[in-house]
């Protein structure tokens, strides 16, 4: 969690002084009065703006409450004031936009979410195709801010949206895992998932930094590999690991190995940069880094498989492993 919360700092669009209406501040790219998203901001510019909070926390943050309400099954009235109560405190028009589009706490409101929309600092083909987007949504469809985004900054703002959403999900199937274990497996399935943890981030700096959608990358490759450990668990706890031979487990090492020293042969024409794979930003270092994380991760999975009732076979869980390093190893070379 501290990853994504980290990185959406880092991408969050924050609230601009003075900003002009509608907000252009980052289009980079010209624009006519004329267009069809500028009459509607036009249109919409006189609707009642949202009365002042009361009672909003100083540090609250309403997107990381907008999205734990909608990802719950229910979610009251007092607690989508409390979101919309954080947002008007902090001029947060994204989560504003949703609110009025969707009806969440108060009644449906598309030209109230429009006029947010307008406010909402964005490329020119965001800013045009979410408020298109709103001005013929249908009755009752639910309405996203990362429906409708081009630019590289709200790819990473949105991967650390679906990542957080996603690690709660992942965090509810594990806890239910872990109360089904026997006592001794408790304390290794708590480092398995540390040891988890390390690996998925390492395996984030295995990912070329160029680009403005590089960020996303990042946070989708790590994600990755947590889906797969979540069901790597899930798997080994029912007994349902692929089988594989002593033979079968040797195999894929040795494959591994090969995959591991084609990649970090590559040479680096970055004469400034002699640690550098190709031409990407990815550094031996770090692959040589998320290896031992690896390692540590692949180890500690063949532990904690051991204590489980039926204690699953540690060469099933080595080829397993090994084959999503072979695969992750891989996608990283196809960057080159």
């Amino acid at each position: 969690m501290r990853l994504y919360l980290a990185t959406l700092a880092a991408c969050i669009i924050l609230p601009v002084a003075a900003a002009p209406y509608p907000n252009t501040d980052s289009f980079g790219v010209p624009f006519s009065k004329d267009e069809a998203w500028y009459r509607q901001c036009m249109r919409v510019e006189k609707q009642p703006s949202p009365k002042p909070a009361t009672g909003a926390p100083a540090d609250c943050d309403a997107g990381d409450l907008y999205y734990r309400k909608r990802s719950q099954a229910v979610a009251s009235q007092a607690e989508w004031d409390q979101v919309r109560a954080c947002a008007v405190a902090h001029d947060d028009h994204a989560v504003l936009m949703m609110l009025y589009a969707n009806g969440f706490g108060e009644p449906r409101n598309t030209d109230s979410a429009i006029r947010q929309a307008c406010q909402v600092d964005a490329a020119k083909a965001e800013m045009a195709g979410r408020i298109e987007h709103l001005a013929n949504m249908p009755a009752n469809a639910v309405f996203d801010q990362c429906d409708d985004i081009t630019s590289g900054r709200m790819g990473t703002v949105c991967a650390s949206i679906q990542g957080a959403q996603d690690g709660r999900d992942r965090g509810k199937r594990l806890d239910r895992v872990a109360a089904t274990l026997p006592a001794p497996a408790r304390a290794a399935f708590q480092r398995l998932q540390a040891a988890a943890g390390r690996y998925a981030l390492a395996a984030g700096a295995e990912t070329d930094m160029q680009g403005t959608a590089a960020p996303s990358f990042v946070i989708q490759r790590a994600e990755k590999m947590r889906a797969q450990f979540v069901q790597a668990v899930l798997d080994a706890a029912a007994g349902k690991l692929p089988p594989a031979s002593p033979q079968d487990a040797a195999a894929r090492d040795r494959e591994l190995n090969a995959v591991y020293s084609k990649l970090m042969a590559a040479p680096s024409p970055q004469q400034d940069w002699p640690d550098r794979l190709g031409n990407t930003t990815i550094a031996r270092k770090d692959v040589r880094a998320a290896e031992r994380a690896w390692i540590a991760y692949r180890d500690a999975f063949t532990t904690f498989a051991a204590q489980l009732k039926a204690g699953a076979d540690p060469n099933a869980v080595k080829s397993l492993l090994t084959g999503q390093r072979i695969a992750a190893l891989r996608d990283t070379a196809r960057g080159l």
